[in-house]
């Protein structure tokens, strides 16, 4: 199974609050459909990645299972951002 890798860029405060509200807005989109289509109910939907470059600047990825997934995420994630 392919997996999707939205590179979100470096973390910064500005967006942690739209990030963490569009995870939050995500996990209530999870739950008004269904997402399951037969899959393991223990697998992730989504995964999310924090690791530090060589400058020491950290940055974030969130890597999803399916591409509509990352694409209602991203719609979230800058309705978010555009809001604060």
């Amino acid at each position: 199974m392919a997996e999707i890798v939205l590179d979100l860029g470096p973390v910064n405060s500005v967006d942690e609050t739209a990030f963490l509200q569009a995870i939050e807005n995500l996990t209530k989109w999870f739950e008004a459909n269904d997402t399951s289509n037969g899959r393991d109910p223990d697998a992730p939907e989504l995964m999310v990645k924090t690791v530090s470059d060589a400058a020491g600047t950290l940055r974030r990825s969130v890597i999803f299972q399916r591409q509509d997934w990352a694409y209602t995420f991203m719609g979230l994630w800058e309705q978010e951002r555009s809001a604060g």
